[in-house]
Formats: C-alpha cells, sequence, structure tokens
C-alpha cells in the first residue's frame, strides 16, 4: 500500500510536470507572490520562502514546492499538500527532515523551511497551487545562493594625490619703496628746513624792535 501511495504521488507530480512545459501556465484567478526574491545564505544556516496565495481559497487548492537545480535544468518536486485533509508527500531524492511545508490558512499563504544549507541546495525555489489538472499556477521563483562566507561591503579607500605645487620664492626687497622715501622726504625735509629759517629771521627782528622800543622808552 505505501508503495502504491507513493507511485501515484509521483504519477500525480509528473502528470503537472507534463502540463507546466506542453500547455505553460493556465490560472484562472489564482496568482502566488513569493518572497524573497533571493538570497544568499551561509552553510548549515536555516532558510524559509513564503508563497502569498491571492484569488482563491487555500482550502480548494493543492499545494506544490519544487526546485530548479544548478545540476539539471528540469524541475525536481520536493513536497507537497495535495489537499487539507492530506499528508504531505516529498520527492524521491528529498530527505524530509531537510525540508519542511507549512500551511497558514488563516493567512492564506504556505512556506517551506531548508535546514542544515549545503551547497548543492543552491537553485531556484518555486510554489505551485493546484485547483484542478487544468487549473493552477506557479509563483515568481527565489533564488538561494549558498556560500561558506557572505560578502562584505567595504567603502574603498580616497587617498588624496600628494601636492606638487611648488614653494613660492622669497621675493627680493624692492627699490622702490626707497625711492618713493627720498622722494617724499627730500621736500618735507628743506620745507622744516625754511620754516627753522623763518622762524630765526621773525625771533631776530622781533629782538631788535623790542630793544629800539626799550631805548625809546628809556630816553
Amino acid at each position: 500500500m505505501k508503495q502504491l501511495g507513493l507511485r501515484r504521488s509521483c504519477i500525480t507530480h509528473c502528470l503537472c510536470l507534463i502540463i507546466f512545459y506542453v500547455t505553460g501556465v493556465n490560472s484562472l484567478t489564482t496568482m502566488l507572490s513569493q518572497i524573497p526574491e533571493s538570497s544568499t545564505q551561509l552553510v548549515n544556516q536555516t532558510f524559509e520562502i513564503s508563497c502569498t496565495v491571492k484569488g482563491e481559497s487555500m482550502d480548494n487548492l493543492g499545494l506544490y514546492w519544487y526546485r530548479k537545480t544548478e545540476k539539471s535544468e528540469d524541475l525536481e518536486f520536493i513536497v507537497s499538500a495535495p489537499t487539507q485533509l492530506e499528508k504531505y508527500s516529498y520527492g524521491t531524492n528529498i530527505i524530509q527532515k531537510k525540508f519542511t511545508m507549512r500551511r497558514a490558512y488563516f493567512q492564506s499563504y504556505f512556506t517551506l523551511k531548508i535546514t542544515d544549507l549545503e551547497y548543492s541546495d543552491s537553485g531556484v525555489y518555486y510554489c505551485m497551487a493546484v485547483k484542478t489538472v487544468n487549473t493552477y499556477t506557479f509563483g515568481n521563483g527565489t533564488r538561494l545562493t549558498v556560500v561558506d562566507t557572505l560578502p562584505t561591503t567595504v567603502k574603498p579607500t580616497t587617498m588624496k594625490p600628494p601636492c606638487k605645487c611648488k614653494k613660492p620664492k622669497p621675493s627680493k626687497p624692492s627699490s622702490a619703496g626707497v625711492r618713493c622715501n627720498v622722494v617724499i622726504w627730500a621736500p618735507l625735509s628743506g620745507l622744516a628746513l625754511i620754516l627753522l629759517i623763518g622762524i630765526y629771521l621773525l625771533a631776530s627782528h622781533t629782538y631788535r624792535v623790542y630793544r629800539r622800543t626799550h631805548m625809546y622808552f628809556r630816553k
């Protein structure tokens, strides 16, 4: 019975893939929106993808998760919840404890959690919702990259180029200032000399007048 159920599950997933590649996505009202669009995660970490359902109640939908890795261009089935009452079913080469699917009915979204990330987990993950055989749609995809170390964003250091400016040469004392001083001070000196002579002559004249006046009154 277990093998029969596994075969039926594989036939259902193969049918979905054949319809997807032959006829393309045929969605009437259901829309799926995945977040994040892309992410870079470290090895051995845990990563979760969310897929929101719009335009349809999740009670009427079968929900699936697929991925496309670098090793193969074909979609690989991971896990599904065909209806609300049925249990989750997993792909052939999928480790169940590594992938966990959860349905949040009240918020209308479902998630896929991946634990113990490995390099082989790098790829593009797609959610899918199915109402009938001919009514289904895929999400926009989430690109996951698993690395050893996360890239760091270091601002480049900008160094100013050394100044090549030439030092100004010390200016020689100009003789124009000396000439200017001689031109100014020569007339001033002459004027001062004339003023002194005038004062001397005025004092001599005043003295002679004083003596004459004094002798006149004495007589």
